[in-house]
């Protein structure tokens, strides 16, 4: 666990939930060649293994409404890149 992460814990929060994404596929304002590189070799790995190393922004959000309008698992749920892609997609 993240620093940051125990921090939001112990704010006391009736449920709380922290997602943990990968590389988040998205369109940058900025230049970051090295990034778009990256967004686009993981790309192509997503179309043979989509929930390994990358997300895109959309699913991001959709599980995060999704993970709003679901009764709680718990005082604080954690989901990895693996469940927000399964949580996406509902």
């Amino acid at each position: 666990q993240g620093e940051v992460e125990n921090l939001v814990q112990a704010v006391g929060f009736d449920r709380c939930t922290i997602l943990r994404p990968a590389v988040l596929l998205c369109k940058r304002q900025e230049s970051r060649p090295m990034e778009w590189i990256t967004q686009q070799f993981l790309r192509v790995v997503a179309l043979v293994f989509p929930t390994a190393y990358s997300v895109p922004v959309e699913t991001v959000a959709r599980a995060m409404v999704a993970n709003v309008l679901q009764p709680g698992k718990g005082k604080v749920e954690v989901l990895e890149n693996r469940a927000i892609h399964e949580l996406g997609k509902a």
